[in-house]
């Protein structure tokens, strides 16, 4: 597959040959130019013109020609841009599936790996176990990718992990096999099966269950994935729409020789009309199958070798381990200087609300609170005898009992100056109860 970086469209991009489908518009399109400069020449100098007007007779005889041609011209394309939609689909569903099977398998180990025992006297199956379901998984996934680019691009044992230790027998019964994949799906699922009833794989299981199934959906998806490559585009549709660009193939020289009076301009304009149909055939034709070795299909031995790093990330130690974790403790003093960053946005806030209306607005709030008993002390000793700390309704009682009325009350004060300043006596607190009435209050301002 071919690696470029999509947000950068420059004229380098249509410079390149390797990957491209110009080269074979190329060979469609020049011929074609060339007939339709040639007919055009002929047909000024050899085609007889009986009423001497400077027109040929043929020319004269080809009126309304073009018209129709323009209707042939619309269905072509419809039936081209309707190829390259299904091709586009295509390799985009063999680019999805192939990838689900993937992450289907890879989560079936995964979890198989969490499933073992953690039993000291089970260590050494339990390794045993580890090694030859990542050797099997690997060698499935591999037959998997082979089956679906339909060819033998790689084999087996030479992009699989490590075959040592696996018997030779199942070796060379899996070569003679007639679905490798499905050889090695029951021996990956067998393995299961044993090493549970061996104590190997310690979990219950409708637990265990979950691996059986993320291995059938990777196989399902699998068949899903080769019905791409078995069942090709429907053939009436290709014969129908290679007989349609052949006959347009020869007859747009023709026209344009005999409708543009200029030769340069009909063999211009041949070139791009036969070189933009054939162009978007020859994609269609390219990217229909995803999975092969040509430049434009899935890269398949990449893919490969990345399930294989996958697969070996998980016999790391970090890997089989989770990471310790030391939670921070929330003190007192945390809480308050918390606290201390609250009241300084609620006073940040008042400050803002300057206006008449947001005045007011804080006033009914603060009457609000006062009347409510939603910020009482929980905190009280009533078997010391000392007397129980005031509400915060209390103290708002008291600071506006102290506050200076009529021509004693300060010019210009904000009334909610002394809403502030007990909010703040409240949210000063030492005590963590107090702070958590604090958030109750200032979620509610």
């Amino acid at each position: 597959m071919i690696v470029y970086d999509a947000r950068q469209w420059t004229l380098l991009m249509i410079l390149r040959v390797h990957g491209s489908v110009f080269p074979k518009g190329l060979c469609w399109a020049l011929p074609n130019a060339f007939i339709a400069a040639l007919l055009h020449w002929m047909l000024r100098r050899y085609t007889p013109d009986a009423d001497g007007d400077g027109v040929p007779d043929a020319i004269q005889n080809m009126t309304g020609v073009d018209v129709i041609w323009s209707g042939y011209t619309f269905v072509l394309g419809f039936l081209v841009v309707f190829r390259n939609n299904q091709a586009y689909s295509r390799f985009w569903e063999g680019a999805t599936l192939i990838s689900q099977v993937r992450g289907e398998w890879f989560n079936a180990v995964s979890s198989l790996f969490a499933f073992t025992s953690r039993k000291p006297e089970k260590a050494e199956e339990v390794y045993a176990f580890r090694q030859l379901l990542i050797r099997l998984a690997s060698m499935m996934y591999c037959a998997a990718l082979q089956q679906t680019v339909g060819m033998s691009l790689f084999c087996i044992r030479q992009n699989t992990l490590s075959e040592e230790g696996i018997a030779p027998g199942h070796l060379e019964f899996l070569e003679a096999a007639n679905d490798q994949c499905e050889v090695l799906l029951q021996w990956v699922q067998q393995l299961i099966i044993e090493s549970h009833d061996a104590g190997v794989v310690d979990v219950p299981p409708p637990i265990l269950s979950r691996a059986f199934q993320e291995l059938s959906r990777g196989i399902v998806t699998l068949n899903n994935a080769r019905k791409i490559k078995d069942i090709p585009f429907p053939f009436p549709y290709a014969q129908m729409l290679v007989c349609m660009l052949v006959v347009h193939w020869l007859v747009t020289p023709m026209l344009a020789s005999l409708v543009i009076e200029s030769w340069w301009w009909a063999a211009v304009m041949s070139f791009l009309v036969t070189g933009s149909f054939w162009t978007l055939m020859h994609i269609a034709m390219e990217i229909d199958q995803p999975f092969g070795a040509d430049a434009n299909d899935l890269p398949i031995k990449a893919m490969m070798k990345d399930y294989n790093r996958s697969l070996l990330s998980l016999l790391n130690s970090a890997t089989q381990k989770s990471p310790s974790f030391a939670l921070q403790k929330m003190t007192p003093a945390f809480v308050q200087s918390k606290d201390a960053n609250l009241t300084f946005s609620i006073r940040k806030r008042l400050i803002r609300s300057s206006s008449e209306e947001d005045s007011e607005f804080h006033v009914r709030e603060s009457e609000r609170l006062r009347n409510s008993e939603a910020f009482t002390r929980f905190h009280t000793d009533s078997g010391s005898g000392t007397p129980r700390e005031r509400t915060f309704s209390e103290r708002m009682n008291a600071h506006e009992a102290q506050a200076p009325q009529g021509a004693d009350a300060t010019e210009g004060q904000d009334p909610s100056d002394s809403k502030l300043a007990v909010a703040e006596e409240s949210f000063s607190a030492q005590k963590p109860a107090e702070s958590i009435l604090s958030r109750g209050f200032i979620e509610m301002i």
